[in-house]
């Protein structure tokens, strides 16, 4: 075989090996932990506080989320500065306060939409660490939306809730996710089609972090809400009695 042929060769081979398509739960998960900073980034994160603004049709507010392992999430609402909502999971059961009184518990539906929030890549787990925490992922085939061709995920969560997340095949990081669910479900409960979108993503201590999220109801087309985030803080020091009282 003279050098031209052999090197013509060895080149086909490369071209079809960039070509293959990945079809494996594991090569998506192991291309997406890699794209957000990798396991040993994404597995050092024990807290999050993140600060942001939220935009619905009828107000704007700006809200402090903040997550703790071993699975733990408090959220608190401020309008015009003032203290106006909080709502927090602490592993077990949940609870809000509307602002004044004493806090109350949650519904079930409420209390499980705070837990899907916290286990959920993105904000304090990273997507390899599900399995381990006893929820289940697959891969459902690529789905063209837009002008991208994405890699879908079914994840299913220890207590039956589903989503789809959708990775894009560039950037290998969770875009979308697309599941049936009240936007808020202690003020409607009726449940819709939900796609979040997410863009903008930053690198805060190793691990890539979306400051733009979207909430679409995906039959009417409408824009539910908007969050921005405006800053990301990893391992603050969080006092964990938060999660459990006011």
């Amino acid at each position: 075989m003279t050098w031209f042929r052999l090197c013509s060769a060895a080149f086909a081979v490369v071209l079809v090996g960039c070509s293959q398509e990945i079809n494996s739960v594991d090569e998506i998960i192991e291309k997406n932990t890699n794209a957000m900073g990798g396991a040993a980034a994404i597995e050092a994160i024990h807290s999050v506080a993140i600060k942001l603004h939220i935009t619905d049709p009828s107000f704007e507010v700006d809200g402090v989320y903040r997550a703790a392992r071993p699975g733990r999430m408090r959220m608190d609402v401020y309008a015009a500065g003032k203290h106006v909502f909080a709502e927090a999971f602490n592993g077990e059961r949940a609870w809000q306060w509307q602002g004044k009184g004493e806090p109350v518990g949650e519904n079930a539906q409420a209390t499980a939409a705070l837990r899907h929030g916290v286990e959920l890549p993105g904000n304090l787990f990273g997507l390899r660490e599900l399995r381990r925490r006893g929820h289940q992922i697959s891969f459902t085939g690529r789905e063209k939306v837009g002008s991208v061709n994405y890699y879908v995920l079914r994840i299913t969560l220890s207590d039956g809730y589903s989503a789809s997340l959708y990775v894009d095949p560039v950037t290998w990081l969770i875009a979308r996710r697309r599941d049936v669910r009240p936007l808020h479900p202690d003020i409607d409960p009726k449940p819709t089609t939900i796609e979040s979108a997410k863009t903008d993503f930053r690198k805060i201590d190793g691990v890539y972090f979306s400051f733009h999220n979207t909430d679409t109801d995906l039959g009417s087309g409408k824009v539910l809400e908007t969050g921005v985030v405006k800053e990301v803080a990893v391992n603050q020091e969080i006092a964990p009695t938060i999660f459990d009282k006011l």
